[in-house]
């Protein structure tokens, strides 16, 4: 009997060594389908603590899909469907789930539960990684509270408890519309009937890394009426009222990517419709075609576009500056100070007389010949940063003295941007006998800018007595 009980003893000996050699032998990595030992906790987030470029609800989302998926082998390992948060709409949204010590993707549709929007596959939770990214969506309409947004991050799971946050992208571009007129109308009624947004684009890719377009492409035309007219004032030197709740249109699409930078059917623009001293007139421009090399004619995903358009005088003059910001951008990203290293104001050409020397005439000779028209102080002034600032030029004697023209403009005011601008300066009337002066200056941001500063040499480089101020002369011709 005890030698039975001592065999059998043995042979169960020999079995759990037998199991065990059987285990080290087949040692495998952990399976994304079997222990979840680790614990990710991340935070779903559609904006900045500064939502300076939040307009309404597009920094908000009603529903959320949230998907996780193993980086190696796609597998999902979590799936959840939100189709309503009630009461309220959320800005963010956090979860904690288990998961394997792998790599993760976490992939978000935020605001994908809405009637205006179709998918090309159906929402669901068993959608894989793949059938995500080559989803396509498309509408008819769009508001402020049904943005689409995108977001996706990949997540090392090194540690029993891992915390990520995933940012999300819009996939629309908005376009924020702010009308004025410029400083010449200063006495004229302009008045804008409407602002229409042309080729409004209603289907996208939903992966943000995609950037071609759906096929075919689907459009619309779409318009902000004002019942009696808005009254335009003129455009204005202190841009902290240029915030999107002041924008005279908001509009929305979905990225529009046009080939080669060369305009084609499906390129967007504005038509305004607008009453100078009661005569109608309509223009139309491009958005952002203003010497941009790269995207031009293009408007992309998760954008936001200040568009600044003033009205001159009524011979189709519609200047338009679109200043694009990714929205995620602070305001103090967009409005920061302007340094001495921003602006330049030179002689035209480098060597134009009337600038170095301050004086104008009236007539004037020119190679020999007398002319009938006054002669120009001609400057050369570029404002390069920061984005969207306006610089206004100012004459003290403005009734003696004018800004010229250059082509066709009056230009007096402008935008900062990368090229240049020509400023002249010349007198309103015939020389009468008495000496006439004027001084000129620029702002920005309401604040006079250093445009004669003293030289090395301890003198300034147009005439003046001060940092600001430039002396301009009219005297007799001989």
């Amino acid at each position: 009997m005890k030698l039975k009980l001592k065999y059998r003893f043995c042979l169960q000996l020999f079995a759990m060594a037998l199991l065990l050699y059987s285990c080290s032998e087949n040692e495998t990595p952990i399976s994304d389908t079997t222990d979840n030992q680790a614990r990710l906790n991340f935070l779903i987030k559609t904006a900045p603590t500064n939502k300076a470029l939040i307009h309404g609800d597009d920094g908000s989302f009603s529903s959320l899909a949230l998907y996780i998926f193993n980086k190696a082998d796609q597998h999902c390992e979590y799936s959840e469907l939100i189709p309503e948060f009630t009461p309220q709409r959320l800005e963010e949204f956090s979860r904690s789930v288990n998961v394997s010590p792998q790599t993760k993707v976490i992939y978000a549709i935020a605001n994908y539960n809405d009637p205006d929007k179709t998918f090309s596959v159906p929402v669901s939770p068993d959608l894989t990684l793949q059938q995500l990214e080559s989803l396509t969506v498309s509408g008819n309409a769009f508001t402020d509270s049904n943005i689409l947004m995108v977001g996706k991050k990949e997540v090392a799971i090194n540690s029993e408890y891992v915390v990520a946050e995933v940012p999300m992208e819009r996939l629309v571009a908005r376009l924020d519309i702010y009308m004025f007129k410029n400083q010449g109308l200063e006495s004229s009624s302009v008045v804008v009937n409407s602002i229409e947004f042309v080729n409004q684009i209603l289907n996208t890719n939903s992966s943000p890394e995609v950037t071609s377009m759906p096929t075919p492409i689907s459009k619309k035309n779409v318009s902000e009426v004002f019942l009696g007219g808005t009254t335009l004032q003129l455009m204005p030197s202190d841009l902290s009222e240029i915030v999107p709740e002041n924008a005279h249109a908001s509009f929305y699409t979905y990225r529009n990517i046009v080939p080669n930078a060369t305009p084609d059917a499906n390129t967007t623009y504005i038509r305004i419709k607008a009453l100078f001293n009661g005569i109608s007139y309509t223009y139309r421009g491009y958005l952002t075609d203003q010497g941009q090399t790269t995207h031009k004619y293009s408007l992309l995903h998760n954008t936001v576009y200040r568009v600044m358009a003033m009205l001159d005088h009524p011979d189709n003059q519609l200047i338009i500056k679109t200043t694009p910001y990714p929205w995620e951008l602070t305001s103090s990203e967009i409005g920061q100070e302007i340094t001495e290293d921003d602006y330049q104001l030179q002689p035209y050409n480098g060597d134009d007389a009337g600038a170095t020397t301050g004086i104008v005439q009236f007539p004037y000779i020119a190679n020999g010949e007398a002319h009938n028209e006054t002669s120009y102080a001609n400057y050369s002034f570029s404002l390069t940063a920061p984005a969207g600032a306006i610089w206004t030029a100012t004459l003290t004697n403005g009734l003696d003295f004018t800004f010229g023209m250059n082509g066709g403009l009056n230009v007096s005011k402008g935008i900062a941007r990368d090229e240049a601008y020509t400023i002249q300066v010349g007198a309103t009337k015939r020389w009468s006998g008495n000496p006439k002066s004027t001084y000129f200056y620029i702002t920005a941001g309401g604040v006079k800018l250093k445009i004669n500063p003293k030289q090395s040499n301890g003198n300034r480089q147009f005439p003046g007595d001060n940092d600001t101020d430039i002396l301009i002369r009219q005297t007799e011709y001989k």
